[in-house]
């Protein structure tokens, strides 16, 4: 696979649970839509399911009224609520079109998953037929796999164990994926299962362990990285793209050897004027920007002790206001890594699960 090609930036905004147009939900929304216009200008957006509440046609009318505004392209999963007293999601594709799907963009392939076919989590064998197909022909494309689903394998009290559900962990399991990104669970957590990485984003509507926002995605080569953006928050966006945080890692390729780079995509209404980076609390130093909103500047990986170092990234922008990224990277000089299952945050409880 090349790596010459522009990375690919996702966006996706929690579950909205639309209910009315006065609801706070709503308002957060658009502005969301704000920021994906304006700042984040993604290669797509990805609603991640429970876009409404009842599944009603005014509600969809409503999501029409917070989608048409956007200026990139969109996707919209199919959660419970969507479907909500309506098995067969007639209304949710009469609204919004099919419930799964597939797109490709730069060397990637992005697997929109229907997981409400069957109660109360759950897979058709005709899904799952075509979600082997999607694999070989990613193979066959030197392709790289993201899945976007709207229920999460990790989440806390409840089973992800409906008809159909065993085959689907096999097909994820068959090779490697990039990552599987979910919603319904109402909170923020990325979680490392030893063999893939999958993210749950926090819920708009009734968010739980913080405030309500957005996930922002990057994917390049072997570059994959994953931060949680409150919508409050007006500060420039800092990504840490290179190297990958360890939660993210799951091969020797994603672990520091030697001599490497700290590459940082920022995003910003206003100009970013500097951006700066430091190791394990270390003096800052200075990123150089080298083009399309990147910075980078040289890790001493040669010099770092084997094991976990703390990597900060900090830019301001022109007007003083400044955005923070952190993240832990890996360092083993013989390039050896083996993934231990890991969640983080820890979560032990959900009040709408």
């Amino acid at each position: 696979m090349t790596t010459h090609m522009k990375p690919v930036v996702v966006m996706v905004p929690g579950d909205l649970h639309l209910t009315g147009p006065d609801q706070d939900n709503v308002a957060i929304a658009h502005r969301v839509v704000d920021q994906a216009n304006d700042v984040v200008r993604p290669d797509f957006v990805q609603f991640i399911g429970d876009n409404v509440q009842d599944a009603l046609p005014e509600q969809f009318r409503l999501l029409d009224s917070i989608r048409g505004r956007l200026s990139v392209p969109h996707y919209c999963l199919a959660g419970d609520h969507d479907v909500k007293d309506d098995p067969t999601a007639g209304r949710f594709r009469r609204a919004l079109g099919e419930a799964w799907g597939s797109t490709s963009i730069r060397g990637f392939r992005f697997i929109r998953l229907a997981t409400q076919e069957a109660r109360p989590v759950g897979f058709s064998s005709e899904q799952l037929a075509w979600l082997a197909d999607q694999f070989e022909i990613a193979a066959s494309a030197n392709e790289r796999v993201v899945v976007f689903q709207h229920h999460y394998p990790y989440q806390i009290w409840e089973d992800f164990n409906g008809p159909g559900v065993d085959v689907w962990r096999a097909i994820v399991r068959r090779r490697r994926i990039e990552a599987i990104i979910c919603g319904h669970t109402h909170y923020w957590q990325v979680a490392n299962d030893g063999w893939n990485v999958m993210v749950a984003v926090r819920s708009i509507g009734d968010p739980e362990g913080g405030p309500p926002g957005y996930g922002l995605f990057y994917f390049h080569g072997d570059d994959l990285a994953a931060s949680y953006r409150p919508v409050e928050d007006t500060s420039p966006i800092v990504l840490i793209v290179h190297p990958r945080d360890r939660l993210l890692a799951h091969a020797g390729r994603h672990v520091v050897k030697g001599e490497d780079q700290v590459v940082v995509k920022t995003f910003s209404i206003v100009e970013v004027s500097r951006v700066e980076g430091r190791i394990d609390g270390g003096s800052w130093f200075n990123l150089e920007p080298t083009g399309d909103d990147h910075w980078s500047g040289p890790i001493p990986g040669d010099k770092l002790d084997k094991g976990e170092h703390l990597l900060e990234a900090r830019a301001r922008d022109r007007d003083d206001a400044i955005g923070i990224g952190r993240i832990e990277f890996l360092v083993d000089h013989t390039g050896r890594f083996t993934a231990v299952p890991e969640a983080r945050p820890r979560v032990t409880s959900t009040a709408f699960c």
